[in-house]
Parts: structure tokens; sequence; C-alpha cells
């Protein structure tokens, strides 16, 4: 009898008896508001770190540079940091070099960027009050003080020795915000040698998309991509490079750009009797729309650019939501030639893009051009400083 009770007393009540009806709808809010709490909180950790990194390098090279401060010196700083704050592991000698180079890093990417830029960036009213920005803005660019508190420490510790140049670290810098890579991802993209392959691509002097064209709704799409992770033959069918992009969709949206999302693949339309099938068909989240991927093998032809407003026509008509804007195409392709593709785009650029793609890395060296561009596009565009990773970190 006794054991009865015991057994009654102990079974488990059901959860869900006596909860309201929104109890759920409830829960989950609370669950996201934890977490973006917890998100803001170890972003503001990093970036104070990362902010105090700098201070603290800039204390060593100014006193270096001033007063002829020696390695013993710096020792000697060491010693007495840790005695003081012996919870921190940042405080070593070899951290404390560290500390120097990062500052000497960043001093070497904000002069890269001064000459690279004809019109820097100006600081933005909006973060006049952020202390951090502020003092960083009294040595640094806006655009380099903004990229420097939004990344954590590991992210800097990967981006000093990925190269001696500044045009690759910064390339790296300001890659790993706007794509918001996490530590591993970047560390990948370094391996993968993404600066040389990025900015030593072998173009037609003619761009795909015309510059008028990169400031409106065809900005997110580059010119050209290096689809190396595919894994394809130089001779390849569409069909192949179809399949091959789907079952690579991590290294295809790396390349492409976070924002896409995958809709389908030959993504039926009907219109009449027939029906058509677009290659591939995503969801840009930023700029809310449709985007048809046309993928051809071989050079651009003419023809390929109507097809391809035709598509836009039809999801336009029978696919797209009211509240999403207008969709947008974009003619993939191995090659392209300059004068017809001008020609063909003269009143399709609105909406149409051509990009071409290579499979294999490139056995050119480093050409300056393509990163150049990619700091002048920059201008009059503000970087929201918002840490690519939320770990917090004291190690130098």
């Amino acid at each position: 009898m006794k054991t009865s009770r015991r057994t009654a007393r102990s079974a488990p009540r059901s959860r869900n008896s006596h909860l309201p009806e929104d109890y759920a709808a409830v829960l989950v809010d609370l669950k996201l508001m934890i977490r973006a709490a917890r998100l803001r909180s170890l972003s503001a950790v990093n970036r104070e770190l990362v902010f105090l990194y700098w201070q603290m390098g800039r204390a060593i090279v100014l006193k270096q540079e001033q007063a002829a401060w020696g390695d013993s010196v710096v020792e000697q700083l060491s010693a007495d940091l840790r005695s003081e704050f012996p919870d921190m592991k940042g405080f070593t000698s070899g951290g404390l070099w560290r500390m120097r180079q990062f500052y000497n890093v960043c001093r070497d990417i904000n002069e890269w960027t001064l000459a690279k830029l004809s019109q820097p960036l100006r600081a933005s009213g909006e973060n006049a009050s952020d202390p951090i920005l502020a003092t960083l803005w009294r040595e640094l660019t806006p655009q380099v003080s903004q990229l420097l508190v939004s990344v954590s420490w590991s992210h800097h510790r990967l981006i000093i020795g990925a190269s001696d140049r500044s045009d690759e670290r910064f390339f790296y810098l300001n890659m790993a915000v706007q794509e918001r890579w996490s530590v591993r991802e970047l560390e990948r993209q370094i391996e993968s040698d993404l600066f040389t392959r990025y900015v030593s691509v072998k173009r037609h002097p003619e761009k795909c998309l015309p510059p008028r064209c990169e400031n409106g709704e065809l900005l997110p799409f580059k010119d050209h991509y290096i689809l190396d992770f595919l894994g394809l033959e130089d001779r390849h069918t569409e069909r192949q490079l179809r399949k091959a992009m789907l079952a690579n969709l991590r290294g295809v949206f790396l390349e492409f750009g976070r924002d896409f999302a995958l809709v389908g693949e030959e993504h039926p339309i009907t219109v009449g009797d027939d029906t058509f099938r677009i290659d591939l068909l995503f969801f840009h989240r930023k700029l809310q729309c449709l985007v048809a991927v046309e993928l051809k093998s071989g050079q651009f032809k003419p023809e390929y650019i109507g097809k391809c407003q035709f598509y836009l026509a039809a999801l336009d008509e029978n696919v797209r939501l009211p509240h999403e804007r207008p969709s947008v195409g974009l003619v993939l392709c191995k090659s392209a030639g300059g004068l017809q593709m001008r020609l063909a785009l003269t009143l399709a650029a609105r909406r149409v893009g051509v990009a071409t793609y290579q499979t294999a890395l490139p056995d050119e060296q480093f050409i300056m051009q393509r990163m150049e561009a990619s700091i002048a596009s920059m201008e009059g565009m503000a970087i929201a400083p918002e840490p690519a990773s939320v770990v917090a970190e004291s190690d130098p």
C-alpha cells in the first residue's frame, strides 16, 4: 500500500494540463529576448576588450617611439600587470607584444585606406556619443574604427597572422564584418586564400554590371564569382553546374552572400499553356525580392537577357507576394563579351545583371583593381558595429 502511494506521488504531472493557451507563445518570446540580451552583453564584452588591447598597444608603441622603451621595460610591465590582475590571461609579455602589433596593424590599414579612398567616409552623427568610436576617430577613419570594434579579438588575431599586407588584412576584416563570419569561417577563408582568388580574376576591361547599377537593385551582385569549391572540370554542362551548386550550398552562400536563401531548382512557372523552369530561384532577404539565376556554361549571348526578363515578369505576375519588391535576375555565364553585353543591358540593366564565373584558381599574380573597386564601393555606406562573433575572449 505504501509503495503505491509513493508511486502515485512521484508520478509526473502533465506540464500542459493547467497552462494558459498563450503560454507557448510567451515562452518563445522570452527565449528570444534572453538570447538577444546575451548576444548584446557578450558583444559589448568583445568590443571593450578589442578597444582595451588597442589602447594598450598604442601606449606601448608611443613609449617606444618617444621614450625609447626597450624589451626589458615591456617585460617588467607584463610582470606588474599580471601581479595586479592575476585573473586575466592576456598580460604575458607575448600578449603585450601582440597588442603592440595590433595597434601598428590598425595604423597601417588606416594609412592604406586613406591612400585608396579619394573621399573617406565621415563620422556618423548617430555614433558621435559613443566614447569608444569617439576615441578611435582621433586617429583612425570611420571605416577602420567601425570595422575594428565589429569583430572579436580572435578574428583580429587571425587577420594579423594572415598576411603582412595592409590591403589583404583590410579585405578579411571588411569581409568578416559584411558576411558575419565566425572565427572558424574566417580561418577557412584565409586558408583557402580567398583574397588572392578574389582580386586576381582575369577580366575584360568592360564591366558586367554598368556603374550606374552598382548602387541600386544589383548592388549585392558581383561581376565575377569563384566557384572552385564545386570541383567541376573546365568543360561541364549547365546541369552539372546546377547540381554542383546545390551539393555545395554552404560554399555558394559564402561566395554569393549570406542574404541569399534558396527557393528551389528548376523552379516551374506556368504562362498560358506552357511551363518554364528557372535554373535556380533564390530569395534575397535584404532586397526582399526573388532572384532568378540562369546558368550558362558558355559565353554570354544577348538573347539570355530577354529570356531572363520574361522570367522576371512571370515571377512578378504569378509568384511575387504583395509585400515583396520586384524580382531581379542574374545570368551566370562562363565568359562575357563586353560589347554585346553592354548593348544587351542598355534597357535591361536595372533589373538583370550578368556575371562570369570560373571553376579553378587563376595562375595570375595579385591585381589591385578588384580591391580598389571594393574600397570605393564603401563610400557613403556605414558599417554597423555588430560583432561577427559573440564569444568573449581575454587571451591575446
